[in-house]
This record gives C-alpha cells, structure tokens and sequence, in this order.
C-alpha cells in the first residue's frame, strides 16, 4: 500500500480531502522512484482512488516498476480521501491560530473527531474497509499480489483494520509519502508480516529503459498537459510528438509551449517532434466545429501567417486542415519555401473531396493523417472503418507515414479508463499499419493526459506483439 505522491496542495500544506488535484513536481518524481521499490513484486491488480493525485501516482509507479504491463486496475470512490468538509482549501498553518496543537492533532488524525460537514476517520474507516473485505481481499486469497495506492487517510484505515490498531492507537499512525507498506496477510485480512521500503533507502543510479513501441503516439497540448511536470510524465509515458492545435491559443502561448517542450525533452535525453496543426477553414459552434463548405482552398490568409511562425520556431510538422486536393499541399509547401523552412507537410483527409484526389495527395505530402472527426460529417458513419483502412493501405504502398486521429480514447478524456471499444479501435488502427496514432481532448483537456498516453503506449505494444507484417515508416 503506498500513499499518492505530494500534490499541489499538500506542497502548500492545504486541506485537499475531496477537493480533485494533480500531483506537484515533487509528487511526479518521488511516484517514478516509488515504482522501482516494488520492481521485484509481480502485481496482479491495482485498486486507486477516483481522484486524480492517486490516479497520477499508479501510472507512475507502474511505470517505473517496468514489469507490471499485464495488471488489471480498479477504480473506486471507496478509497477516496477523507471529506474535510468546511476546512477544504484551508491553510493548515493557518489553523494553528484557531486550535491549540492537541486540538489540530485530534482534528486531523483522531477516530471519530466531528469535521463540519466532513467526515471523521471512522467514516472512512466503514466505507473503505468493506471495500477492501469484497474487492482486494479475494484477489489476495488467491495467492496474487495487489497494489493499493490511495490518500493518507484511507491508507489509515486500512492500516487500522489490517494490523488490529485500537480506535485509540491509530492517532499516532502516520502514513507518509515515500514508503510502500508491504503486507503478508492471512485469509481474513490480518497482518502475518510487514515490511516497510522506504525512498531514503533506494538506489536509483541505475534506471532501466524500458520498452517503447514502434507506432508513434501523438498527443495533443493544451492547458491540461502543458505543464513541465505532466509534460514530463508524458514523454516517459511514451509520448513521441507533441500537436499544437493552433486555432485555439495565441502567439505568446505557443512560444511557452514550444519552449516547455523542448527544455523537457531535453531534460529527458528524448527528441519529441512537434506538428503545427493549421485551422483552416474552420467555423466553431455549439455543437463542435465544421468548416467553410464554400472554401475552394484549404489555406487562409490566417493560416499562411502561421505557417510563417510555424517555421520562424523552427517546428518540425505543419499539419494542414481541410485538404481538398494534392493543390492545397503544394502551396503550403510555397508558403513554407518562401520562409526558407523545411518543415514536413501532414495532409488531413477530412474531406470527401480529399478522397476523391487521395492519390495524388498522397503523392505529394510528407505524412497523411486520417482525421476521422471531420469525416465522419462527410462519409456515412458505417463507411469510416472502411475508408480508414483503405488510406492507411494506399499510404503504406506509397511508402508514406500515416496517422490514425479523433476519439480514438475519447472516454479518457473524464474516465481514466478506455472503454473496451475503443482499446479494440486503437489496437485495429495499429494491426492494419498506422504509423502514429493521436490523443486529441484526451491530452488536451482531459482530466488524465498522463494515463491516457500510458494507455495508448500499452495498447499499441500489445497490437505490435500480435502483427504479422511489421513496417512502419517513421515520422
């Protein structure tokens, strides 16, 4: 069992309870190390809080144990932190003025201290406690290893029932942020042994690599993943280029993307790619965006501006929206000559005039990406698997790199878990020979960017496992 890493608000020692936030730059690295501790114990199911903090701490220590690539994972609201009701948000520090130590003390740590519209430890106790009597409990009767990473309070509890603490004693348990408690149980759930590995103790001179896969992922930047920190982890995910959806953020921040990326990237010893993607044409409206249907070109005079910019940074893809024919690819290769670029032209086929001259765009792009989204306004829904499969098929013969795009983990984008369906679409997408495959909202603005890149990388090395005709062609 192991506490979530340090997050935002514990770094400014805050009550955080229900309250849903990320972990700190600290709470990010300390879960890597975290992993490495449990490195030589096989896991076979994983149960974590719905709260982000935990969520981020499990895909890292997954991560970094390397091994654990099979596990199956639980999520419950069972194992949420405690509700500190009416101090939520409240400086701790700031407490300290209003209660004497012993009182702050019994606030936080005592059984049944009454928290205004909260909950006290005991509450916790009978809402998690059970959960972990008929859901972790029998996974452990069958002789398999469970890690449980959750909040201090719900560890707490769990630590009560398992080492048989009096209601009195378990005031003085602490559960800290860089130790794994690692419990032998006997078949009701009582502790036969205990051991404690702390991150004091860990040599971390040696970090394995672990395997990648050969499909690119692309994942999309936005204010959900464009901090270093999550950056970070996004690229050790398995995250290879990073898009830049350019219909929506200004210069300014852009540059601060652009700039975060490739101090991270280097950080991480990685070369990450990253796509400019041009808006094009495009109307936004209430039920999402579709573009100019009158449009005879795909570039507007707003997208030669940034291509401009896209080539004054140096960006490595210029991703061109709306393509109606090979015509639209060619005069942005002008515009980008006419900077002294030498960026790589991605030709999105949203379009069904772009399936009509798919051929000859093929021909004369760099890389093709089968923007689903979009098509799917323009083709019959039932007709999309089939048109997918007919460009990604055209691509590999042309010997060109193909990006399969849109909803592709759609779900993650507020769950941070895929549907089955969708696992299956990913997994296609690689099996018929997409090159890359992308996260839109997921990374974007989703509330899980990190684990959604570490579902795509693992899915993808899976489909790879199972390929017969192994080429790709690289981005």
């Amino acid at each position: 069992m192991v506490r979530h890493g340090e997050s935002e608000w514990n770094k400014v020692n805050l009550f955080t309870g229900k309250q849903d936030v990320h972990l700190s730059s600290k709470g990010f690295k300390d879960s890597d190390l975290l992993g490495l501790l449990i490195k030589d114990i096989k896991i076979k199911r994983v149960f974590a809080s719905m709260q982000a903090r935990s969520i981020e701490t499990e895909v890292c220590m997954m991560s970094g144990a390397k091994h654990c690539t099979g596990e199956t994972i639980r999520y419950s609201s069972a194992l949420n932190e405690r509700d500190y009701g009416d101090y939520t948000g409240i400086s701790k520090l700031e407490q300290n003025n209003k209660f004497s130590s012993e009182e702050l003390q019994a606030l936080r740590r005592n059984w049944d201290y009454p928290i205004p519209n909260g909950e006290t430890l005991k509450m916790v106790y009978e809402r998690t406690v059970p959960f972990f009597k008929e859901e972790i409990l029998p996974v452990l009767n069958s002789g398999e290893n469970v890690l449980v990473v959750s909040h201090g309070n719900t560890i707490r509890s769990l630590v009560k029932y398992i080492e048989k603490i009096s209601d009195e004693g378990i005031s003085k348990v602490e559960m800290p942020f860089s130790e794994v408690f690692i419990y032998d149980v006997d078949e009701y759930g009582y502790s036969l042994h205990k051991e404690i590995r702390e991150l004091s103790k860990l040599d971390s001179s040696v970090i394995e690599r672990k395997a990648r896969s050969v499909t690119q992922i692309v994942a999309t930047i936005g204010p959900a993943s464009d901090k270093p920190e999550v950056l970070d982890e996004m690229m050790k995910a398995g995250m290879d280029i990073a898009r830049l959806n350019f219909f929506w953020p200004g210069p300014t921040e852009s540059i601060n993307r652009i700039r975060t990326i490739r101090e991270v990237a280097k950080s991480n010893e990685r070369k990450i790619l990253i796509m400019a993607d041009l808006p094009g044409p495009r109307l936004q409206d209430k039920d999402g965006h579709t573009y100019v249907v009158g449009a005879f070109k795909a570039l507007t005079d707003k997208d030669k501006e940034l291509i401009k910019f896209a080539v004054e940074q140096e960006l490595d893809y210029i991703s061109v929206s709306f393509v109606g024919s090979h015509e639209d690819i060619l005069e942005c290769r002008e515009e980008i000559k006419k900077y002294s670029g030498a960026q790589k032209i991605v030709a999105k086929i949203e379009r069904s005039e772009a399936l009509k001259n798919l051929d000859k765009i093929i021909e004369v792009a760099d890389v093709v990406m089968v923007a689903r989204g979009d098509l799917g306004n323009e083709v019959p829904l039932e007709q999309i698997p089939f048109v997918q499969e007919d460009i990604i098929k055209k691509c590999k013969t042309a010997g060109k790199p193909v990006i399969t795009a849109t909803q592709m983990l759609y779900s993650m984008k507020d769950n941070p878990s895929p549907t089955r369906a969708e696992v299956t679409d990913v997994v296609n997408a690689v099996l018929l020979g997409s090159d890359a495959v992308m996260l839109s909202e997921e990374t974007s603005v989703g509330k899980y960017p990190i684990r959604a890149v570490y579902v795509m990388e693992h899915v993808a090395l899976e489909a790879e496992m199972h390929m017969k005709n192994k080429i790709f062609n690289s981005l």
